[in-house]
């Protein structure tokens, strides 16, 4: 059966509010909420997937039934109120709702388990599906923030394999590569991505949990797969 549903997109502005004033979930994404309960994953590049029935936009009912994602765009609307800060937070409030648990996922890596200072300044990346980083600004990147090392970028060598690497929420290819330098005493939160979203996740994850000054030393492009 065909779909001519569209796939939804969120208008700049309240992207970038989104951004600004929310924590990532991951690299590069959120898992959001509405006042009213209802449950959307977005990208970095405004893609969103609602996770509940959706009558107008390309769903996750949608994708779990091996549909393609739709070409066509379509911007909307979405007015969401909050993100949540890790995986696994976002993973307990989708299984509370019976969201399938192919999606949700199951046991697997415990993400964040330590903490550390760096003792140098350090280059560490993000993969983003858009050239334009809104966590960034003037100089600073927000607090909750995902980024990864060099070492774990050489697996991620393809915007496909970042997707499962970094288990996003939306199977569209993370292409581009922001280096930032972080200085000498930041401290850094480390785990593993885990399986989750459909993806077998296993990349190394860095989250920053206070703003911290950086600098963007270089971009990079990886193709889609």
């Amino acid at each position: 059966m065909p779909n001519d549903k569209a796939r939804l997109l969120l208008q700049d502005e309240k992207l970038k509010q989104l951004q600004l004033q929310n924590p990532e979930t991951g690299m590069g994404f959120y898992i959001a909420q509405t006042s009213g309960g209802n449950f959307y994953a977005v990208l970095s590049d405004g893609s969103a997937l609602p996770l509940q029935a959706d009558q107008t936009y390309f769903d996750l009912l949608d994708l779990s039934n091996g549909l393609p994602l739709p070409e066509s765009k379509q911007y909307g609307t979405v007015a969401l109120t909050s993100t949540f800060q890790s995986s696994a937070a976002a993973a307990n409030a989708l299984a509370a709702l019976s969201i399938s648990p192919h999606y949700t996922g199951g046991s697997g890596a415990f993400a964040l388990v330590a903490s550390e200072k760096l003792a140098k300044d350090t280059i560490l990346y993000r993969y983003l599906r858009s050239t334009t980083d809104h966590r960034y600004s003037s100089g600073i990147l927000s607090a909750h923030t995902y980024l990864t090392t060099p070492l774990d970028a050489s697996y991620a060598n393809s915007g496909f394999a970042a997707v499962g690497r970094f288990a996003l929420p939306i199977p569209l290819p993370a292409w581009h590569v922001v280096h930032y330098e972080l200085p000498a005493g930041t401290t850094i939160e480390i785990g593993t991505a885990m399986p989750l979203f459909g993806q077998a996740g296993g990349g190394v994850e860095i989250r920053l949990p206070a703003s911290q000054t950086a600098k963007v030393i270089g971009t990079s492009a990886v193709p889609e797969f």
